[in-house]
């Protein structure tokens, strides 16, 4: 409902729902916030050995998945550890058996998956067990975690009965189960988890003080890029965006469309994202201050050609570790100045 314009906001929070509203208004809404209680989790039935081992149980009372590590000695599900994420703090769990003597411990192998909390979490955990030799009871042979951004950790060989603790429209934010000299079962906590959306950051243009000020705003990913040349420089730059919801978004033409139209880089999205731009900026004839003279684009795959001519003072946009995803600037009839919106690498 509305204008989806302006820098977005979310009053939600983790494993809460909200139960009430307040904010600031008169003819206009000009804030908004919430009132939350906390949604507790459910638990699931264990999977593998019921008897065997003794019981273990993290609870459910946490927000999210850091960080999963797994042993396996080429037979069975051996030892693990979970860090956990409490109010910003990290709760470690570890429990089974990493000692092993000759060839047996040479076997043991140790995987890990590294969740990226708050804008990822575990959706899944599938798996399988079986009555297992030399520890003659029902034991851990497999497992594989399964997060929302699309990544996947598989421990051991599938042997003997399969089974998925997954849980629709909720993550995985606790384990339980039995354990002895191996994990002989596992069971989750399921609760409801809204990945954040990774924070945006505006970095500052570069270029000449000229023009009027524009800004196309933070979008999920930049899908293509038009740029405009003149006699002695870039006079015309559009961006075509992704936003959340799937949708493509057109910005502004900023600046002057010349006869000869523009030309286009196209960013095959969302496998490939735009990492940094390069751009020179100069004083030329028929301008007070600096215009753009030259961009390029690069991203996580290649490097665009060129566009305009490489004169004056270079400088490039980036944040390691970041992708850019809007862009903002300054132009008359001509591009004096160019910035962007960055935001972390998730993908």
């Amino acid at each position: 409902m509305g204008f989806n314009k302006g820098t977005k906001f979310s009053p939600g929070s983790m494993r809460r729902k909200i139960i009430g509203f307040h904010g600031f208004s008169d003819k206009n809404v000009h804030s908004l916030g919430a009132y939350f209680i906390r949604i507790p989790a459910t638990k699931s039935a264990m999977q593998g050995g019921q008897t065997t081992g003794r019981s273990y149980d993290h609870g459910g009372d946490y927000d999210g998945i850091r960080k999963v590590y797994v042993t396996h000695d080429g037979t069975s599900i051996r030892n693990m550890r979970v860090d956990y994420d409490k109010g910003g703090q990290v709760e470690c769990f570890e429990y089974g058996d990493k000692i092993g003597l000759g060839d047996e411990y040479l076997r043991m192998k140790l995987s890990t998956i590294t969740v990226n909390y708050p804008y990822e979490c575990i959706l899944s955990v599938e798996g399988s067990y079986a009555n297992t030799q030399p520890y003659g009871c029902i034991v851990l042979r497999s497992l594989t975690f399964k997060t929302s951004n699309g990544r996947t950790l598989v421990v051991g060989t599938v042997a003997g009965t399969k089974f998925s603790l997954q849980s629709e429209g909720n993550a995985i934010v606790g384990f339980h189960g039995r354990v002895g000299s191996c994990v002989d079962s596992i069971g989750a906590y399921y609760a409801p988890f809204t990945p954040s959306p990774p924070p945006t950051e505006k970095l500052e243009g570069q270029g000449g003080a000229g023009g009027e000020s524009w800004d196309d705003g933070a979008f999920q990913n930049v899908r293509k890029v038009y740029i405009g040349q003149g006699e002695y420089g870039i006079v015309s730059v559009k961006f075509e965006y992704e936003n959340d919801t799937g949708e493509v978004v057109v910005g502004g033409e900023h600046g002057k469309t010349t006869l000869l139209g523009y030309e286009e880089f196209e960013v095959d999205y969302p496998s490939e994202y735009i990492t940094s731009v390069e751009a020179c900026h100069d004083k030329v004839m028929g301008a007070e201050t600096g215009v753009i003279t030259m961009v390029r684009f690069k991203t996580n795959k290649r490097t665009s050609p060129p566009f305009g001519l490489e004169a004056g003072v270079n400088f490039v946009l980036k944040k390691e570790g970041h992708k850019i995803n809007g862009f903002h600037g300054k132009s008359s009839t001509i591009l004096h100045q160019i910035g962007v919106h960055v935001v972390p690498i998730t993908e």
